[in-house]
């Protein structure tokens, strides 16, 4: 009997072992929570939409981009285009991200100069997300437009065009509820579509239900405080002073009027002077108040030795998107070495006009690192290129935008759950940074030539000079071609003089015609000699 009992146990661990890959890929099979994209066509009865352009569809982390698209069958163009999505997180929607540069659709009838969607939770599942957009330059068939929320617009004599527009889809299950920044309804046929077409722009789709559209803001009426403030200078400029009508009125009681009356038509006069100056409100995407966990442990700070910084998260800046600052500034001498913070890929290297010299880095986790200002790189600091953590990517410098302060690292961390925003999923480091330790046993590599092209001035050449000083780059030393050393012959008797004295060579100087000369003089005498003696024998 227990021979019975483990050959069954053996044909059930069997059993789930065969079993278990298969639950797996049901796993990653499942239906998908979100989706998003640029543009969609819906035709009436449709139970799948057809998507124009980048998009995503899935319930996992997924993005695709676009350079450049062209769709000649629905007459779309795209610039710049992007979608990407977090997945699923709680069974709903986690979130997605879509912008695109310059866009038209249907040969032009709708076109802008770009445009953001994005998908944002609310709620433990998801339920009762919005889409958050921002539309810039909006051209209805050629005339511009103001893109007011809720608002409504005729489209030629074929269409209508609703701006932040949600429509539930119940064919499209398990996607049936939908929004986008821009969605036209055809009440004609047009380009082969026929009517009852819905063409959705800057979209994102949920399981979920979407929180209730915000109604279209009514245009403030006009305050009538502005018009005493507007006024009262010239009053108070064709008013006599209170000298001129002292002498007419009593005095205690003529001298607190002109006095009482100025002082509080200056006050709203200087009030109205700060409005007018103070720069306005930001409209876009404000700065996140979340520090989510980044999922992997072991990071380390990105500066060898240490940096002087401060908690600059989220402080205006106008030269940058949002118009608020996206990370912290690490202050340290320009050559200092920068690291990598985890094990992960390298990815847009090269130049930024307000970045600098810059790249990113994606640790396994899907987390994002941004680094910018750099004076230059290593050999490490190649596109695809894998990295271990704390080995040196390139050096501090000032290029970009900070070429007018002190060199330092601006640095960015970008989790893996905000991805969805964009750039402006950027969190405050401060709280990361605090927590991780220097690298230990930096081996610090010598820069590389700077990869590409950059344009004159930003530092982007001189801190590269000022890093070599600091850290020169290894010199090749070229092969040295030794002299052929000319073969000595062996002496013949044409080289040897008369009387041991070697003969000066061809193209010698004057000092060696004499022992020459003197040679030959030897040698006459020497023949004379023999000559004489052979003529006396014969006598």
């Amino acid at each position: 009997m227990s021979r019975v009992t483990r050959v069954a146990a053996a044909l059930l661990a069997l059993v789930a072992a065969l079993a278990a890959p298969t639950l797996a890929r049901a796993d990653t099979t499942a239906p998908p929570c979100v989706a998003a994209g640029l543009v969609a066509v819906i035709e009436p009865g449709a139970t799948a939409a057809t998507d124009v352009g980048p998009a995503v569809s899935a319930a996992t982390t997924e993005g695709t981009t676009a350079p450049t698209f062209h769709d000649a069958q629905y007459g779309v163009d795209l610039a710049d285009a992007a979608a990407g999505a977090a997945g699923c997180v709680a069974g709903g929607p986690g979130g997605t991200h879509t912008a695109t540069g310059a866009w038209s659709v249907l040969g032009g009838a709708l076109r802008g100069s770009s445009l953001v969607a994005d998908l944002v939770p609310a709620g433990g599942d998801g339920s009762g997300w919005h889409l958050r957009t921002r539309l810039e330059g909006l051209q209805i068939a050629g005339a511009p437009s103001d893109a007011t929320s809720g608002a409504t617009a005729a489209v030629a004599d074929w269409g209508t065009l609703t701006v932040d527009a949600q429509v539930a889809l119940p064919r499209l299950a398990p996607l049936r509820w939908w929004a986008a920044a821009l969605e036209l309804e055809l009440l004609k046929p047009h380009l082969g579509l026929p009517a009852g077409t819905l063409v959705l722009v800057g979209y994102a789709a949920a399981n979920k239900t979407a929180a209730p559209p915000t109604p279209p803001s009514k245009p403030a009426p006009t305050t009538t405080a502005t018009t005493p403030t507007t006024t009262a200078p010239p009053a108070t400029t064709t008013a006599p002073p209170p000298t001129a009508t002292a002498p007419s009125a009593s005095g205690p009681k003529a001298k607190p009027k002109p006095h009482t009356k100025p002082k509080p038509r200056k006050k709203p006069r200087k009030k109205a002077r700060k409005k007018a100056h103070a720069p306005p409100k930001p409209t876009g995407p404000q700065p996140l108040t979340i520090t989510p966990p980044l999922r992997l442990g072991g990071y380390v700070f990105p500066v060898a030795g240490g940096a002087d910084w401060g908690d600059t998260y989220g402080a205006e800046r106008s030269d940058v998107p949002g118009g608020w600052h996206h990370g912290d500034d690490l202050f340290a001498p320009l050559g200092t070495p920068v690291v990598a913070v985890a094990d992960g890929t390298i990815f847009a290297v090269g130049w930024n006009h307000v970045g600098g010299w810059r790249l990113w880095l994606r640790d396994a986790a899907g987390n994002s690192f941004y680094y910018a200002h750099l004076s230059g790189y290593t050999r490490l600091a190649r596109n695809d290129g894998q990295v271990r953590r704390g080995e040196v990517l390139g050096f501090v410098g000032n290029t970009g935008d900070a070429v007018t302060t002190e060199p330092h690292l601006h640095f960015e961390v970008h989790p893996n759950g905000t991805l969805y925003l964009g750039y402006d999923g950027a969190v405050d480091p401060s709280t990361y940074l605090r927590a991780w330790p220097l690298a230990s046993h930096v081996h610090v590599l010598p820069p590389v030539q700077l990869p590409g092209i950059a344009p004159t001035g930003f530092g982007s050449v001189a801190d590269f000079r000022k890093l070599l000083a600091v850290h020169p780059m290894p010199i090749k030393p070229h092969p040295v071609q030794k002299a052929k050393a000319t073969p000595r012959l062996p002496a013949s008797p044409s080289r040897v003089a008369v009387g041991g004295v070697r003969p000066a060579r061809a193209g010698s100087g004057g000092d060696g015609a004499l022992p020459a000369v003197f040679a030959i003089v030897l040698l006459a005498c020497g023949l004379g000699a023999v000559a004489h003696t052979a003529r006396l024998g014969r006598t």
